[in-house]
């Protein structure tokens, strides 16, 4: 049985690939946690800098994974994640790539 995470990165997976299809082939690119911003420029280490929440809970997101159109390569989206999260987002990725669903 899918936990409630499970289902919610799941959820975001299908409709991120459907959406990019439409466009072109994607890429999906994770960056590491280098202690810059996964989002922006902005220096994570001064006070005031951006902060966005985990996409699977209330944390604060460490890293970010993004999807490249390969066709247009501009970012198309991104999955905000905290490190407990990291490799869950990673595992749901790699299965819609494995399945076709990032052609």
């Amino acid at each position: 049985m899918n936990t409630p995470l499970d289902t919610f990165l799941s959820d975001q997976a299908l409709a991120t690939a459907r959406d990019l299809a439409g466009r072109g082939t994607p890429a999906v690119v994770v960056l590491p946690d280098t202690g810059t911003c996964n989002w922006c420029d902005c220096d994570v280490l001064a006070k005031g800098h951006d902060s966005e929440f985990c996409a699977g809970c209330p944390r604060e997101a460490a890293s970010a994974l993004h999807v490249y159109s390969a066709t247009t390569g501009q970012r198309e989206w991104h999955i905000t994640i905290c490190p407990s999260h990291k490799d869950d987002a990673m595992r749901f990725i790699t299965a819609i790539v494995a399945s076709g669903g990032l052609q």
